[in-house]
């Protein structure tokens, strides 16, 4: 690769972390490839599997790394070079800790995942960590088309304002995920109705690279077929600094002998190296 195309692909990061730092996202359009698309097709099909059967007890598989639903394509897609690369000029950290993976698999049913940042303004590191905007990110990897999230842009640097307090204030007393006609029978017009609230429409083969402090909400239809790669990245000092950049930490002992998944990886050997080691510096993740 030449130098001045080395230079170029610095200069699109570094508009990357402008963007994200500014708006608290970032698209990066066609990140996965036609052949990795199709492994990871097949990769979801038992998860698929179980949603059909009645078997999947949520809309997302929290850990698709356990070795009983585990394919090699995973660790393909988590060594993508413009997914990585991307990450570490955000983070400005070009060793970050590896989040852990989970799939948006969607719902047999017709529901609302409400309107929420992933921590509550009154939890005590919020007001530090709104003045850091690049300190973690979150992702969904969309494996097919994907319809399903919004976000309210440049959210995730300030606290809630008057307008999404009181919006989210309708719907107290539904659950985090809950039926669609539970939650339009509190505003005929959710989710898009919140106010300042953007529809992040994904084509396969997007990632969405995100910071989870910023407002957000999803929709689910069963006549949509979901499978979005849900993960992300922290620097490991500040995993040590935010109780609130550990959640995730216990979600996966059987990582802590992760012989089974062959090679890791130029990019994902180092981060699964980190959480394996901060998952047994605080077994309790942000507890």
């Amino acid at each position: 690769m030449s130098h001045s195309v080395v230079e170029n692909k610095k200069e699109i990061f570094m508009g990357y972390r402008d963007d994200f730092i500014e708006q608290g996202y970032v698209l990066l359009e066609g990140a996965i490839d036609d052949e990795l698309l199709a492994d990871l097709r097949v990769a979801v099909q038992p998860l698929h599997k179980e949603l059909e059967a009645g078997k999947a007890s949520s809309y997302r598989k929290q850990t698709v790394l356990k070795p009983d639903v585990f394919h090699r394509a995973y660790i393909d897609f988590l060594n993508l070079e413009i997914y990585n690369e991307a990450a570490h000029e955000i983070l400005e950290d070009d060793d970050p800790m590896f989040s852990g993976q989970a799939c948006l698999t969607g719902s047999l049913e017709q529901r609302i995942c409400g309107w929420h940042r992933d921590f509550a303004d009154n939890n005590p590191e919020m007001p530090e960590l709104l003045t850091m905007p690049n300190s973690c990110i979150q992702t969904n990897c969309a494996i097919y088309d994907d319809e399903s999230l919004w976000i309210i842009p440049g959210s995730h640097s300030r606290p809630t304002n008057k307008e999404e307090r009181d919006y989210q204030a309708k719907f107290e007393g539904l659950g985090f995920v809950d039926l669609k006609e539970e939650y339009l029978a509190r505003d005929e017009s959710i989710p898009g109705s919140m106010p300042g609230a953007m529809h992040a429409k994904l084509k396969a083969g997007d990632c969405l690279l995100y910071n989870p402090f910023l407002w957000h909400a999803a929709e689910y239809r069963p006549e949509w077929k979901r499978a979005t790669l849900c993960g992300g990245f922290k620097p490991v000092p500040f995993v040590h600094r935010f109780k609130n950049l550990r959640w995730g930490l216990p979600h996966n002992p059987w990582c802590q002998e992760p012989e089974y998944m062959g090679d890791l990886g130029t990019y994902f050997g180092p981060g699964m190296k980190h959480y394996c080691e901060m998952a047994l510096e605080y077994p309790d993740g942000p507890a």
